[in-house]
């Protein structure tokens, strides 16, 4: 791609886009229906099927290491994908090393989707599943006092506006929140965002395409459950670690949730990754993205350790 300096061993991943168009994405989806998350060597994997939405159902795997199948911390994963795309083989891949290299479960929810399905399904399944996960936590095998919840991208959205849900609603909290260049703020009035209109995989324009899609002409009754910055307090949070994008439209807004985490009082590390795009996890062989994960597990184990 050219004018962006992204790192040479994402080179590849630099020549990709996602459609500009939202109704070619349940095409999309057709292909993505082929990636599958199934047991391995290391990890153990159980499909359940969950209670949604309005008395939906939705597709939930619980993903555990081998050797070690006791009552286990848990993160709850919100996969990326502009509320649009399902989970991706790389979704799946870094779900497993949570599981495997942090010796915890993950919860792995398939909530429902654009076009079809406009705010709040999305955040209320994800909500829902947290609810299951807590419910049921000794079926499990979870320990429900040890919940970190985690997601990329809309993930990353899906994951703080739980968390809020999560307070509003039942008055408990995460353990910890991973945001992984996650959307927080529907307003799209940051630099990055008006800088990066033709950035690799994802930019300022399918980020307004997402964005009218999923609210439509709709004003939220409740915003924060869609735009997490617009949330009118924010002290609630568990201790949070932020991961962005150098060339990433949604780069800044996640750089403003983290100080205004910190500015509330929120324990926040954050990390922006240079020489990036978005979605740079889509390379996970790359020295970026294990320098990533490691960082990250090393976050995720002091949280479980703390208590």
């Amino acid at each position: 791609m050219t004018k962006y300096g992204i790192d040479s061993e994402l080179t590849k991943l630099a020549k990709q886009k996602t459609p500009s168009n939202i109704y070619l994405y349940p095409i999309v989806n057709m292909v993505m229906k082929l990636s599958i998350c199934a047991s391995d060597d290391k990890v153990t994997v159980t499909k359940y099927v969950t209670p949604g939405y309005k008395n939906g159902k939705i597709s939930t795997f619980v993903i555990e290491p081998k050797q070690n199948r006791g009552i286990l911390p848990c993160i709850v994963f919100y996969h990326g994908g502009g509320f649009l795309l399902k989970a991706s083989r790389t979704h799946y891949q870094v779900a497993k090393w949570y599981a495997e290299m942090a010796r915890c479960k993950v919860v792995f929810t398939d909530y429902r989707l654009l076009p079809k399905n406009k705010y709040p399904v999305a955040v209320e399944d994800c909500y829902c599943a947290y609810q299951w996960i807590h419910d049921y936590a000794d079926m499990l095998g979870i320990n429900k006092d040890k919940i970190v919840v985690a997601g990329d991208s809309a993930g990353g959205n899906l994951a703080a506006a739980v968390t809020l849900m999560l307070w509003d609603r039942v008055r408990i909290s995460p353990l910890g929140a991973m945001l992984i260049y996650p959307v927080t703020d529907r307003r799209m009035i940051t630099e990055s965002m008006k800088k990066f209109t033709d950035t690799p995989v994802w930019d300022a324009i399918r980020t307004k395409m997402f964005w009218n899609a999923y609210l439509g002409n709709q004003e939220p009754k409740q915003v924060q459950y869609a735009s997490p910055i617009e949330a009118e307090s924010l002290k609630h949070f568990p201790n949070v670690y932020m991961e962005v994008a150098e060339f990433d439209c949604l780069r800044d807004e996640g750089i403003a949730f983290a100080e205004r985490l910190r500015a509330e009082g929120i324990a926040t590390e954050l990390h922006e990754v240079k020489g990036v795009c978005h979605g740079y996890e889509a390379a996970p062989g790359s020295k970026i993205v294990k320098e990533s994960i490691q960082r990250r597990i090393r976050w995720i184990q002091s949280v479980f350790n703390e208590q």
